[in-house]
């Protein structure tokens, strides 16, 4: 899905009626593409941290006597390079999921697990004492010299770039099932400053609008597929 198509789909409904719109009634006025780009990039990491929509990957390197591990490109912690991924970039909304040098997965946040590695907040994790110094009683799968770690991933920021943007060359990772509450997303906060008017609140019934809309995605189960690429969506585990 291109930008684009996000910006016509908004001139077509949601701000038709809102001064957005071009010459040709079939997208965004350029002089907008600023003011718009950041309402796509909340949209977005609203939605993004909301559902499960992308998977990253990294793998840290466990140092003797540290237990805990910011998952920043601005702290100490040791990122391996992983073959065919690129550099951190700081996008993290959740730890998912960590596992071993040999794919054992840990348990996570898991207090009757004496093993359980923690988040004691969304970008942070804490490994037990035993693995991080491979002590000798420990279970052979948790004897590990790093650790993988899934997250879930924010969608990539879109950089307004001045008068050489084209949102018909930038293309979002955003499914087709997503696009309706990102239109909501935006057009409440478009609307939110204006208040009411003649008793009605658009800002607040686009916000009502998405909920019911996420809800509706959730209720109906859309989700990353954890068996094979990092960006697949299954729907109540049927592809």
């Amino acid at each position: 899905m291109k930008l684009s198509e996000v910006f016509a789909q908004l001139a077509y409904g949601e701000l038709a009626q809102m001064g957005f719109v071009n010459s040709t009634l079939d997208g965004i006025n350029p002089t907008k593409y600023a003011q718009m780009t950041g309402h796509v990039n909340l949209g977005l990491t609203a939605l993004f941290r909301r559902f499960n929509l992308k998977e990253g990957r990294l793998t840290i390197a466990l140092s003797p006597n540290k237990f805990t591990y910011p998952l920043s490109s601005l702290s100490s912690t040791v990122f391996v390079p992983m073959a065919g991924i690129a550099g951190f970039k700081d996008d993290i909304h959740k730890i998912e999921r960590v596992y071993t040098d040999s794919d054992f997965e840990l348990a996570l946040n898991n207090e009757a697990d004496e093993w359980s590695c923690f988040t004691p907040n969304l970008t942070t994790l804490v490994v037990p004492q035993e693995i991080v110094n491979r002590e000798r009683d420990i279970p052979d799968e948790l004897k590990t010299s790093n650790l993988k770690v899934v997250y879930r991933a924010n969608h990539p920021h879109i950089d307004y770039v001045g008068t050489t943007f084209d949102p018909t060359t930038i293309e979002l990772e955003l499914p087709p099932s997503h696009l309706e509450p990102l239109l909501y997303f935006i057009a409440s906060r478009i609307n939110n400053p204006i208040g009411m008017t003649a008793e009605f609140h658009a800002g607040n019934s686009y916000a009502a609008k998405y909920e019911k809309a996420c809800q509706e995605l959730e209720m109906h189960n859309i989700r990353v597929d954890r068996g094979g690429q990092n960006t697949r969506l299954i729907r109540n585990g049927w592809v």
